[in-house]
């Protein structure tokens, strides 16, 4: 029997988040980065906007609390 694999476009924390849950249900993940890394944010991206119901407020802390994944974010951005 063939396992269903997935392919995930982008090794951001979105992709990287996606991969884990498709793991936990037994799909395969197959992750296309176009950097030799992972976690690179968007480029155009200059400000965070907080969102009042998201379930996870830090998601490198998630990443590293939960899942023993260390990200390390290129720019801190200070509210």
């Amino acid at each position: 029997m063939h396992k269903v694999k997935v392919a995930i476009v982008g090794a951001g924390i979105a992709g990287l988040s996606c991969a884990i849950e498709l793991e936990k249900k037994g799909v395969i993940p197959v992750i296309y980065e176009k950097n030799s890394f992972g976690g690179e944010p968007f480029p155009h991206v200059t400000a965070v906007l907080k969102i009042s119901h998201r379930p996870i407020r830090d998601s490198v802390k998630y990443f590293k609390d939960r899942l023993g994944i260390s990200l390390t974010p290129l720019e801190t951005i200070n509210s």
